[in-house]
């Protein structure tokens, strides 16, 4: 079973009014998703309570929400085990994600106004920047802002906390492995398509086209990661 390395300093430029537990859920979060806490590591209370110089309370609350976003799983008597987030793992998440934001891609097309599609072409021109300047952590959060952008149209905004959560654990990812060659360019197509439906309205086309998108997406995380496990000693 892995155990804990030496944790690096906790973040301390969290919005004003961050708690103590937040603190402790963001280090967590990002030592997991950026694999400096290996996969099926043991997180007990009290260690990370020593090794953070605090209560136990904030701790626990944060291991809490770790659960909830899938991150660790909490066994009675057997504390909190990293979770791996390996093929499996990934495709589970693009599952829910095509279903999710497929439906509601097909309710938003006949909603979407001028000031919206307008917005989806200055995030597609954006994302054209940042593919010209390789900058990987601005293309993620432009290709999350470009579906929430859709997403938000139709008002449903407890789907859309749950696709925000699935899309934290697969920006990290993509951070972490990258796109393949070609991929950025390929997603600027799929976009490109996806507007020019809901330009139209045409709801079956955004949705056909969406879902394509999705998988098109899961299917170079995936290979990205195999890759890299191939590479890895």
């Amino acid at each position: 079973m892995s155990v804990l390395a030496p944790s690096p300093p906790m973040p301390s430029a969290l919005p004003f009014g961050s708690t103590v537990y937040q603190r402790v859920h963001e280090h967590l979060r990002e030592e997991i998703l950026a694999g400096r806490i290996a996969p099926s590591t043991r997180l007990k209370i009290q260690d990370l309570a020593i090794r953070y110089g605090l209560s136990q309370m904030p701790v626990r609350e944060a291991l809490q929400q770790l659960q909830g976003e899938g991150l660790i799983v909490l066994a009675p008597n057997r504390g909190a085990t990293v979770r791996r987030m390996d093929a499996q793992f990934v495709r589970n998440i693009f599952a829910i994600r095509e279903a999710l934001e497929g439906f509601l891609t097909r309710q938003a097309a006949p909603l979407l106004d001028a000031a919206r599609l307008g917005a989806l072409r200055d995030i597609q021109a954006a994302m054209e920047q940042a593919r010209a300047r390789g900058d990987v952590p601005a293309t993620i959060r432009l290709n999350r802002s470009f579906h929430r952008t859709i997403e938000s149209a139709t008002g449903n905004d407890d789907a859309i906390r749950v696709l925000e959560l699935h899309s934290s654990l697969i920006g990290a990812l993509r951070t972490r492995f990258g796109y393949l060659e070609g991929r950025v360019e390929t997603v600027l197509r799929e976009h490109q398509a996806l507007i020019d439906a809901l330009a139209r309205g045409d709801a079956e086309a955004a949705g056909a086209i969406h879902d394509a998108h999705i998988r098109a997406a899961r299917d170079d995380l995936l290979a990205a990661m195999a890759a890299e496990e191939a590479t890895t000693p």
